[in-house]
């Protein structure tokens, strides 16, 4: 069989599946995340960290410092509809046991399409300035 029957043979298949081909490359390459057709930007903010605690934990504790600058990433058109309580900055201190003063990580909650890209400072101070209830005085209400 010569050359030119292997190319002709079937030529109305293969043009289509060429054509095919070419049709889903294109579908495929325009769904993709074009980073010059997204334009995303940054906003930094200074909020307040707030404390999580068990609900009968009635240590008191101060923070220092007790605000952190938290920078996020996000498409223009979220960060315009973006509020700033949607963004939650905290510690948890419900694994806390007697210790005086401690330090512990900076935790950010933030929506999914919403990406944080710096907390600081990462780590804040934690002091006990009260003392912690004892386990008998404790009263279980149930």
């Amino acid at each position: 069989m010569a050359a030119r029957d292997y190319v002709l043979n079937n030529f109305g298949w293969k043009l289509a599946s060429v054509v095919a081909a070419i049709l889903i490359w294109m579908t495929i390459n325009s769904n993709l995340e074009n980073p010059e057709t997204h334009s995303s930007s940054t906003l930094s903010r200074h909020l307040p960290v707030m404390v999580k605690k068990a609900p009968w934990d009635v240590r008191g504790f101060v923070l220092t410092p007790a605000e952190a600058e938290v920078t996020i990433r996000a498409e223009e058109r979220v960060l315009d509809n973006l509020k700033m309580s949607d963004v939650d900055v905290s510690v948890n201190l419900t694994d806390v046991t007697d210790a005086r003063s401690f330090g512990k990580k900076v935790v950010v909650r933030t929506p999914l399409n919403v990406a944080v890209t710096k907390v600081e400072p990462e780590e804040v101070a934690v002091e006990r300035v009260s003392p912690a209830e004892s386990a008998n005085d404790h009263r279980n209400p149930n």
